[in-house]
């Protein structure tokens, strides 16, 4: 890995697409270790499926269609590391079951940070994590990250910020 961004500056990077969730890890050490990679734009008509089974009219309707679209794909050439070494929790949520909640407020397009969110109001409920009566952070002031993939959704409360690094290829 080389190149360290800061996640807002990675976010900018990302362009129109949200990225691929390419792998996750969370060693021994409690370090959470992330790898996304790049959305690409295909060539138009590039993996069309062959559609067996489907009666011919419908056949005919959906090919005419997806002749004219281009998939949405993973670049290999772009990946990225987001490093948490100090995590408060993490979840990983299947993108087709989320829904926007107007109520919290975040800054970014597929990389976030929350200023308020669910899971910040339930910290104190799910984890050891306080915000004590003096305004003061148990174990230091935390943030709601997320992390917006093509199909998983993942939302990490870290008191540290995270490393983010260009992968060498």
């Amino acid at each position: 890995m080389k190149d360290a961004l800061t996640f807002q500056a990675l976010d900018s990077r990302l362009g129109d697409h949200a990225p691929f969730l390419t792998s996750l890890s969370d060693g021994l050490q409690e370090e959470l270790h992330i790898i996304i990679a790049a959305a690409q734009i295909g060539n138009i008509g590039e993996n069309i499926p062959a559609l067996e089974g489907t009666d011919e009219t419908a056949r005919q309707t959906l090919l005419g269609i997806l002749a004219n679209c281009r998939p949405i794909q993973v670049n290999e050439q772009c990946l990225y590391e987001i490093c948490f070494p100090n995590y408060i929790i993490y979840q990983i949520r299947n993108e087709s079951f989320c829904s926007y909640d107007p109520e919290e407020i975040r800054h970014g397009r597929h990389l976030m940070v929350f200023e308020k969110s669910k899971l910040l109001s339930n910290m104190g409920i799910v984890t050891d994590a306080q915000q004590l009566d003096d305004g003061s952070f148990y174990p230091g002031e935390w943030k709601h990250y997320g992390i917006y993939t093509q199909n998983h959704i993942i939302d990490v409360v870290s008191h540290e910020p995270p490393i983010v690094s260009v992968s060498e290829m």
